[in-house]
């Protein structure tokens, strides 16, 4: 997990809690192309691609092992960087490339170039795990040798925080987003040998890149693409910084209409809702991406879904049931901070109940039993390289109680967002404290001192349900 515009004290406020931080419908895309549809034959540079418009790395029966031979000096620089916790916390230039060999199934790419991925979940397996301490990796085909692709890829990123007990989070999570139509990397489930020894199970992504743009945005695949309102991720040289500051530069509903696409955006709310997300723009502010429509404005998109299904489980208070609307109130300390257009869109009534709407759409797409499916299957088809593996602080128990808690979320979930639906959209809901307004539209439907239109008192808590706490207080 990154932490983007957080910057490093709200990085440091995440790793006071030692488990916790981390880093359209129909197969349609949002503006009208096919999503996985599996019609094109050939990926970048004649590259076969699965049925899913996946690259064919991407096979999901199977468990591939790839190497990385670094040279030993190259090797020490690894280690000495991903030890310095404090480099990482000022937000200093991490981001060093080391040449390294990648080997996989007989190939071999000897000019490939490897740094260390992740923030947050960084920082913490070194604080935490010792010598089980795992590095996350971004492995580049092309930074030495300029427009160089492996299996039609330019960038592949081995992640897995110490956090995802499950190990499949970002399997399950980008398997069904692009089953859906919302803009998400292929993924699939990975060994990795580190100078010929195992040195753990990861799952490995495509990057951003203008080929998964444009599967989404056939019709408009030339956008900006940024990650984390900030960083680019495509046209890294001619971005459109103005357009950005005007995003940034929002603070009111109008001015918000004029630069978002809010009701795409809601789409990709609603699935990072559905997904029990608790660390993306839903969630945690931090973790999103936003593309640039040109005329239609940005949409948020989900990004790094590591942190979803058992994780507010297993390292949070909420469970399965995290309100859709207020999702940092019952959150464990540090509570997650709500972004300034999130914030600014659900003050809006009217905007809420076509975010209902948009939770109620995607539920029609949501299955439970292919999640079950896919975990039972996922879960046997990796349980020999997790147990296998040095560089995990989860244990037997762990993983078995994560990948059950997981089966349970895919189901829990949908039937708790069913409930906000009816509540929000239909007006079917209760008013547990009596305050006269129902638990979907009540931050704290247990105080009836707390809701919409309260007044604000000095005392550290949000009473009027604004999404600011202690403003204008008495």
């Amino acid at each position: 997990m990154v932490w983007g515009r957080l910057g490093a004290v709200a990085g440091a406020a995440l790793l006071a809690v030692g488990g916790v931080g981390c880093d359209g419908g129909d197969g349609v895309s949002p503006d009208g192309g096919a999503a996985d549809s599996g019609t094109s034959s050939t990926g970048d540079g004649g590259t076969p691609l699965s049925t899913n418009g996946c690259p064919d790395l991407f096979d999901q029966d199977k468990v591939r092992t790839y190497s990385l031979e670094i040279d030993p000096a190259e090797w020490q620089k690894l280690v000495d960087e991903f030890n310095n916790v404090g480099a990482l916390l000022t937000e200093a230039d991490w981001g060093t490339y080391h040449p390294a060999v990648l080997r996989l199934d007989g190939e071999t790419v000897t000019d490939a170039a490897v740094k260390l991925h992740g923030q947050s979940s960084w920082a913490q397996t070194v604080m935490f795990d010792g010598a089980r301490a795992k590095m996350q990796f971004e492995v580049s085909f092309d930074e030495i040798t300029p427009d160089k692709r492996f299996h039609g890829l330019s960038q592949m990123v081995f992640d897995m925080p110490r956090n995802d007990w499950t190990f499949m989070h970002d399997r399950l999570a980008h398997s069904w987003l692009r089953q859906t139509g919302i803009m998400s990397t292929c993924v699939a489930s990975a060994r990795l040998d580190l100078n010929g020894s195992y040195y753990g199970l990861y799952v490995i992504q495509e990057d951003y890149t203008g080929r998964v743009v444009e599967q989404f945005y056939p019709t408009n695949p030339d956008g900006d693409l940024w990650k984390g309102g900030w960083l680019p991720k495509t046209n890294k040289r001619t971005a459109n910084q103005a357009r950005l500051d005007a995003f940034w530069a929002a603070t009111d509903l109008a001015s918000v209409s004029a630069i978002v696409d809010i009701e795409a955006s809601l789409t990709s709310w609603a699935a990072e809702a559905l997904l029990n997300s608790g660390d993306g723009y839903y969630g945690g502010m931090h973790n999103f991406l936003l593309y640039d429509q040109g005329a239609k404005g940005f949409v948020f998109l989900p990004q790094d879904t590591d942190g979803t299904f058992d994780y507010l489980v297993l390292f949070d208070l909420p469970g399965a049931h995290n309100h859709p609307i207020f999702w940092w109130e019952g959150r464990a300390v540090p509570t997650p901070i709500a972004g300034q257009h999130w914030v600014i869109v659900m003050s809006d009534a009217g905007w809420r109940k076509k975010y209902a709407e948009a939770i109620a759409a995607l539920l029609d797409r949501w299955d439970a039993a292919q999640f079950v499916g896919w975990i039972d299957t996922w879960s046997q088809q990796i349980a020999p390289a997790i147990a296998a593996d040095p560089h995990t602080w989860a244990a037997a128990g762990d993983v078995t109680r994560a990948q059950a808690a997981a089966r349970s979320v895919v189901k829990d979930r949908p039937e708790y967002l069913r409930s906000f639906v009816a509540c929000e959209r239909d007006g079917v809901g209760e008013d547990r404290d009596g305050d006269g307004f129902k638990w979907c539209d009540d931050c704290r439907d247990d105080d009836p001192a707390i809701h919409f239109g309260a007044p604000e008192r000095c005392n550290g808590v949000d009473d009027n349900c604004n999404f600011t706490v202690d403003e204008a207080c008495q």
